[in-house]
């Protein structure tokens, strides 16, 4: 049964989920290690959501700031913002 008030949020160890993790409301967050959850995958991001059988997915994940850090790893920029995003997008849709 899927439960209405679960949220799994991605980026948890992130800045603006670690800001989320303060406020107090009817919804129960999940934060998923990046062990447990890899948006570049897939088959993780189905096993993860399957098991935790939430409603919601706040997707929170990705790497940010500084530009630098883009352009010093490319790689991993087009894979954690773009093909994450898509993988997390598809498999919820």
């Amino acid at each position: 049964m899927i439960n209405k008030n679960k949220i799994v949020v991605t980026g948890g160890s992130g800045r603006f989920a670690q800001s989320l993790k303060e406020i107090k409301c009817k919804y129960k967050f999940i934060y998923p290690k990046k062990t447990e959850l890899d948006i570049t995958n897939v088959n993780s991001i189905r096993k993860y959501l399957k098991k935790n059988k939430s409603q919601s997915v706040l997707h929170l994940a990705g790497l940010s700031r500084p530009m630098i850090e883009h352009e010093q790893n490319i790689r991993k920029s087009i894979n954690l913002n773009i093909i994450g995003t898509a993988n997390l997008t598809n498999v919820c849709s």
